[in-house]
């Protein structure tokens, strides 16, 4: 019998390499299938012959997180974007994550990815936009640019989904997290103060977390996040003044095989529901571009 060989459902797999650490973009999404260093995972992987779940290493946009029913409205016109949260009857993490990206340019320790999003009757707006990967010795940094090419502003907002690993065939439990920034405020309700003083490190424990941080960092600085695994070793995500909102899960609606083997921290630039609350919404006008940076290393 003829063997068909066929095609990861992520798409072309594109390896990259620098310093020790190894990471591999895919095609589909233009999202960080696997991340490690010397064989230590940086960030929870998913097997190339599987579909991304939970949104693992995926670029969110035009906008992160939820759009409470899919509705909103920009310059007087409502919209009603498909209700890809079914069960809730929501409108999540964008449009983006199952478009194919094509490569530009590919080097051993970088790469460059694009796509277009075309104009649709839920959000009739063209957007540029391109992926920028780099590894060096401060570990992977990535530079998203936006670029408005329809005739008019449209409304965007901007967030990624790395899963920080505590380590191989570990949990986040015992693991050990903190974030700093010049400020950082909860958006739950916070009763029993399970996410407060996130500037303290303290192990994750039994704490259940799908929570929006509101972080402020100055022009010269970024927000930084950090899980400590068991072995020592330190996880740190970065993230430039444009992102003003952090979105931490601890995973427990993920499959029972994913659950609590690592820590979302989710950059955004708006918080949830942005399109139809306009909070923090970026309005692109015409031919403008937006360009953000973020990144994650293991110490």
């Amino acid at each position: 019998m003829q063997m068909i060989l066929t095609e990861p459902p992520s798409g072309k797999q594109y390896h990259l390499a620098s310093e020790g650490y190894h990471a591999v973009i895919v095609e589909v999404g233009g999202g960080i299938r696997f991340f490690e260093h010397h064989d230590r995972p940086v960030l929870e992987s998913y097997d190339e012959s599987a579909i991304c779940d939970g949104a693992h290493g995926a670029h969110l946009l035009p906008w992160p997180n939820r759009v409470l029913g899919g509705r909103y409205r920009f310059n007087d016109q409502e919209y009603l974007l498909p209700l890809t949260e079914v069960e809730a009857g929501n409108a999540i993490h964008g449009l983006l994550r199952w478009h194919a990206f094509d490569a530009t340019r590919l080097t051993r320790s970088s790469a460059t990815l694009q796509t277009t999003l075309h104009p649709a009757p839920w959000y009739p707006f063209r957007l540029f936009v391109q992926l920028h990967y780099q590894l060096s010795t401060e570990g992977l940094t990535i530079t998203t640019e936006v670029s408005n090419r329809s005739s008019e502003a449209a409304p965007f907002a901007l967030g990624h989904h790395p899963y920080l690993s505590p380590g191989r065939d570990q949990i986040i439990d015992r693991a050990i997290f903190s974030a700093t920034a010049s400020s950082i405020e909860s958006l739950a309700n916070d009763e029993d103060g399970s996410t407060a003083n996130l500037a303290l490190p303290r192990p994750i424990g039994g704490r259940v977390l799908d929570t929006t941080f509101a972080v402020h960092a100055t022009d010269r600085s970024a927000s930084w996040a950090r899980l400590q695994g068991t072995d020592g070793r330190t996880v740190e995500l970065w993230a430039d003044q444009s992102y003003r909102y952090l979105q931490v899960f601890t995973g427990d609606t993920l499959p029972s095989w994913r659950r609590r083997r690592a820590l979302a921290v989710e950059p955004m630039t708006a918080p949830p529901n942005a399109l139809q609350s306009g909070q923090d919404l970026l309005i692109l006008e015409p031919k403008e571009t937006r360009t953000t940076q973020w990144g994650v290393q293991l110490q």
